[in-house]
């Protein structure tokens, strides 16, 4: 009896594993989805203009299928079968006095009802459909809001200056170095003038010999 209730928590904690891994792909290709939309990018399926995140968010509904496939048709009926067999283990112990009823206690306080199900109980493979259909339908719509909602921004205009990289703060710049020899030159003093008279004094002192 005790293996039989290992067994069952293995699969168990296989379960939880995969809904785990899930949940983080889910939620990666959701991050995936948001940084393709700073790049804006666009195709034409069919003749409909198609954001990529938006197709990039849609991709993430086939891994979440394969957990899915996993989940519900593998290890479910695994755990399914070792709960059988330790209902019937603790019904062959009754017969020799034991009272053991882990597995149908279990079976009877896990369906639930709800009211939109009425008398109808949810069981756990109920569960397992809504947890994964949660998880789809918020995919889609987030893919759908993206694939039509989302469009590249245009461009502003740049003018000719600034598309070749020059700026007014550069011209600006530009022109305060190229002034920079005039005004050195302003701020020199004026050259001294030569009047006629002191050059032909000049000359006159140029032409005395010693004897």
């Amino acid at each position: 009896m005790e293996k039989i209730v290992e067994v069952q928590q293995h699969f168990n904690d296989l379960e939880l594993r995969i809904r785990n891994f899930a949940l983080i792909v889910t939620g990666a290709f959701l991050g995936l989805g948001g940084y393709a939309i700073k790049d804006g990018g666009i195709i034409k399926a069919f003749g409909i203009e198609v954001s990529i995140a938006g197709l990039v968010v849609f991709s993430a509904i086939f891994p979440l299928f394969a957990f899915y496939f996993m989940d519900r048709l593998w290890y479910h009926r695994l755990l399914d079968g070792s709960v059988k067999a330790g209902i019937e283990a603790e019904a062959a112990l009754k017969n020799f006095g034991y009272k053991v009823d882990l597995g149908s206690k279990i079976s009877e306080y896990s369906p639930f009802t709800l009211w939109l199900t009425k008398k109808t109980k949810i069981r756990s493979k109920t569960k397992m459909d809504i947890f994964y259909l949660m998880l789809v339908a918020a995919l889609l719509l987030v893919a759908a809001c993206l694939s039509f909602g989302v469009r590249p921004q245009p461009v502003p205009a740049l003018a000719p200056t600034a598309a070749l990289g020059v700026t007014p703060a550069a011209i600006a710049d530009n022109a305060s170095k190229s002034s920079l020899p005039a005004k050195a030159a302003e701020a020199l003093p004026p050259p001294p003038t030569v009047t006629p008279a002191a050059t032909t004094r000049a000359r006159d002192v140029g032409n005395i010999h010693p004897e």
